[in-house]
C-alpha cells in the first residue's frame, strides 16, 4: 500500500500551517480537493497520464464520495494485486444510479482528477479491507476479478504483451491478469465463474480459466507457459514450480532443491524464465549449477530470458527437441 495518504486542500488551509505558494507547489492533485505531498522521486509518466498511483487514487476519491464503492482495478490492488496493473486505469465508482465517465483507460487519462461512476448494482456484496480507510467499501475479489476482465476482454485497459501463437491480444492480458491475481488472493476459479454473470460470458471465461496458472509468479513465467501450452504429448502435463530433489551435497550434509518455473515431472523436463537478476554474479552461479545438477539427473534443462520470448516460434523449436530426447530416453 501506498505510504503517503491524501488529504483535501480544504482541511490543509483550515490547519493554517500550509499556504496556498507550497499548496500549488510541493502538492500534487489526487482527485478533484485532494492532494498529498508530491514525491521526491515522482514521475507523472509512470501511471499512464494519472498522478498518481491507482491506491492513493480511490483514498482520494473516497474522501470525495464516502458512500461510492470502489470497483475495477483499485478494488483489485487492493486486495493486493499489486503495483503497475492498475496504475494507469481510472478510479471506478459505484454509486446510485450514476453513470458518468468512460473505462477507457486512454480516454479517462485525459481527465485524470475525475473517478468513472456506474450504477450500484442491487445486493452487491463489498468488504471494507483498508485499515487505513475502515469505512470505504470495496467490491470483493471475484467482483473485481470480472470487472478487470471485462475491460481487458472489450479492449478498455491493455498493456505490451508478448506475441503468443493462437492467442489474441485481450486472451493474452487476460490469463497474465488472472494468474497474478491468483498468486495475491486466496480466489479461486469457482468464485470468478460466479461473479462473472452478466459481465463476462461464461464460454468466453472459462477457456481463459483453463489456461490460467496460479503457480506462475511474473507476467514473463505467463508467457513462457502458454507459448509452450501445446507442446506436450498425451497424456503429459505442464507443472508450475515443480520441486526436484538434486543429489545430496556430502560436504554440507543436506539435499539441495531447485522449483524450475514450468516442468513436466515424467519426462525430467524444466523450463526456467530468468529475470534481470539471474544475470547478477551470485545468481549466475546458482543458475549455472543447477544446470549441471539436473543433467546430472538426466533432466533436459532449458533456460529462457528476455530476448528468447521475443522469438516464440524459437522457443517452441527448442522445447520440441527436449521433449523428443525425453521421450526417447524412457
Amino acid at each position: 500500500m501506498p505510504s503517503v495518504i491524501p488529504v483535501k486542500r480544504t482541511a490543509l488551509a483550515a490547519q493554517g500551517a500550509v499556504t496556498d505558494w507550497k499548496l500549488r507547489h510541493d502538492f500534487t492533485a489526487v482527485a478533484r480537493g485532494v492532494v498529498i505531498p508530491t514525491p521526491e522521486d515522482h514521475d507523472p509518466s509512470a501511471f499512464g497520464g494519472f498522478a498518481v498511483d491507482g491506491v492513493t487514487r480511490a483514498w482520494a476519491n473516497h474522501l470525495n464520495h464516502p458512500d461510492a464503492v470502489i470497483g475495477g482495478w483499485q478494488a483489485a490492488d487492493i486486495h493486493g494485486l499489486g503495483p503497475d496493473w492498475g496504475d494507469s486505469a481510472p478510479v471506478l465508482l459505484l454509486a446510485g444510479h450514476r453513470r458518468n465517465g468512460s473505462l477507457i483507460s486512454t480516454s479517462a487519462a485525459k481527465t485524470p482528477l475525475r473517478p468513472v461512476f456506474r450504477p450500484l448494482p442491487p445486493g452487491l456484496e463489498t468488504c471494507t479491507p483498508c485499515p487505513l480507510f475502515p469505512q470505504m467499501k470495496v467490491v470483493t475479489p471475484p467482483v473485481a476479478a470480472v470487472q478487470c476482465l471485462w475491460t481487458i476482454l472489450n479492449g478498455r485497459h491493455s498493456w505490451w504483451v508478448h506475441d503468443i501463437p493462437d492467442m489474441s491480444r485481450e486472451g493474452r492480458c487476460a490469463v497474465q491478469f488472472l494468474d497474478a491475481f491468483a498468486q495475491a488472493t486466496w480466489i479461486t476459479r469457482a468464485e470468478i465463474l460466479a461473479a462473472s454473470k452478466g459481465l463476462v460470458p461464461r464460454d468466453i471465461l472459462a477457456p481463459l480459466l483453463d489456461l490460467a496458472d496460479d503457480g506462475a509468479q511474473s507476467p514473463m513465467e505467463t508467457a513462457m507457459r502458454l507459448i509452450v501450452r501445446d507442446l506436450l504429448p498425451e497424456p503429459y502435463r505442464w507443472q508450475s514450480q515443480v520441486r526436484v530433489d538434486l543429489l545430496p551435497d556430502a560436504h554440507r550434509g543436506w539435499t539441495p532443491r531447485t522449483l524450475p518455473d514450468l516442468g513436466c515431472p515424467e519426462l525430467e523436463i524444466a523450463l526456467y524464465y530468468d529475470g534481470g537478476h539471474h544475470s547478477e554474479g551470485a545468481q549466475t552461479e546458482v543458475d549455472f549449477n543447477q544446470f549441471h545438477a539436473l543433467r546430472d539427473l538426466g533432466w533436459e534443462v532449458i533456460r529462457f530470458t528476455k530476448s528468447h520470448l521475443r522469438c516464440p516460434g524459437d522457443m517452441r523449436e527448442l522445447v520440441v527437441k527436449a521433449i523428443r530426447r525425453a521421450l526417447q530416453n524412457r
